[in-house]
């Protein structure tokens, strides 16, 4: 979690928060399996061509008609307005075009879940609106979903999807652990407290100081980081409701269903659509190429036609395969139903010595033994200097941040079993998956 000092230069970047963050995802209650079950299937049953616009306008309601700021005195909206500005003014900007990709398809979802429209404001706080944003304990997504939290929430994302990247299952997912936190605590000062620190915690600290919204915000029973955090929320939808600051208009998407062998990077080149705007509406996509099963893309209308046009250029011609222990050239072109001349010739410099682990471009025929390469703005990846916690060990650390042991390892000039310890620091590349 960053401090109160770095919040406003991360904003663009990083995330400012995670769900649960202190607590093991065990101390939230476990939704029922019907629950899990629906927050998925709502997800992908999500209509995305809905018009979802919501600019402040002189017809605004009163701020009284927020119920964020139920029971908050004036004074106290006076104070959180003037926090928000001074934290997020700097990148509002920037923030508030990123949701543009991805807002259109938040508002339906939160009128839907009876949540209120409010807190289209917490990816804001949560990751600056970038669902691609991971914060340094292994958070990611628009709300910044811990993985553990993802699996107790119910967030199941079919094979090749990141649920918590996903824009319509990591809302049903954020959403309703905040319902639930407002349901439990009662109000949504404790609700964006519980959602920052975890439920467990919030109770501990209440028992000994018991804390209503007419006690005031400087009264929160919370450390000044999530005090800081809770009124930047608060603060912000002062501000939106106000029409101080304005969303733009989102851009509207609608679902496209392209079965495979697709590769994304090929066809938003044949398109003549930028790559990454492409990844921008698609921020669940593991990988660029979904070789044999259907691929579902969020596309807004300007890119509709050029990338249906396109369809039949966006199959790969080569994937990329692992060396296995025991190959050799003669047993991968006969595995890939090719030739050594050809392997050679689509791998400049190939020579018979390979080593497993070595990847490989091979024609596209044999689809099952790809090596798929991941969505590009993944594989960007963010260096985070990771400060290790109790039972942590490089297994857990390498699959909460989508990289390897051994990759960790190369990068800190460790050994792959080295023995750690609370408080070591290590460096390594996180990619969220």
């Amino acid at each position: 979690m960053l401090g109160f000092g770095l919040l406003t230069c991360t904003l663009v970047l990083a995330a400012c928060s995670t769900v649960a963050r202190n607590e093991p995802a065990s101390a939230v209650q476990k939704p029922s399996v019907a629950m899990q079950d629906n927050i998925t299937a709502q997800a992908q049953a999500d209509d995305t061509s809905q018009p979802a616009v919501a600019t402040a306008t002189q017809s605004s309601p009163p701020i009284a008609a927020n119920p964020l700021l139920e029971g908050l005195s004036p004074r106290d909206i006076a104070r959180i307005q003037a926090d928000a500005k001074r934290i997020y003014g700097q990148h509002w900007k920037v923030v508030a075009e990123r949701s543009r990709y991805v807002r259109a398809r938040i508002l339906p979802i939160l009128k839907d879940m009876h949540a209120p429209q409010q807190l289209e404001v917490v990816p804001v706080a949560e990751s600056g609106y970038n669902p691609y944003a991971f914060s340094p304990v292994g958070a990611t997504g628009l709300w910044q979903v811990m993985p553990g939290t993802a699996t107790v929430l119910g967030m199941k994302a079919p094979k090749g999807y990141d649920a918590r990247r996903h824009v319509e299952m990591s809302t049903r997912g954020g959403v309703q652990y905040l319902l639930d936190m407002h349901a439990m605590f009662g109000n949504w000062p404790l609700a964006f407290a519980a959602y920052h620190r975890g439920p467990g915690s919030m109770i501990r600290r209440l028992q000994r100081h018991p804390w209503k919204p007419e006690d005031g915000l400087d009264k929160l029973p919370v450390p000044p980081v999530t005090k800081t955090y809770v009124r930047g929320i608060l603060g912000l939808s002062v501000l939106v409701e106000r029409g101080v600051w304005q969303f733009p208009e989102p851009w509207e998407t609608h679902q496209v269903a392209l079965d495979g062998p697709i590769d994304v990077n090929q066809l938003a080149e044949a398109a003549d659509i930028d790559r990454d705007e492409l990844y921008r509406f698609n921020p669940g996509l593991n990988h660029s190429q979904y070789l044999n099963k259907q691929v579902v893309l969020h596309v807004p209308d300007f890119m509709m036609q050029p990338l249906l046009a396109n369809v039949s250029q966006a199959a790969p011609e080569y994937v990329r395969t692992k060396v296995r222990r025991g190959d050799s050239l003669s047993v991968l072109a006969r595995r890939h139903h090719t030739s050594i001349h050809d392997l050679k010739h689509i791998n400049p410099g190939l020579t018979a010595l390979l080593h497993p682990g070595q990847t490989l471009l091979v024609p596209a025929g044999r689809l099952n033994s790809a090596s798929l390469p991941l969505n590009p703005l993944l594989a960007k990846g963010r260096r985070i200097h990771y400060r290790v916690r109790s039972g942590d060990n490089l297994w857990t650390i390498a699959k909460r941040f989508g990289t390897t042991p051994r990759a960790i390892a190369r990068a800190n000039s460790i050994r792959n079993d080295k023995t750690l310890h609370p408080g070591d620091r290590l460096w390594l590349l996180a990619r969220a998956n």
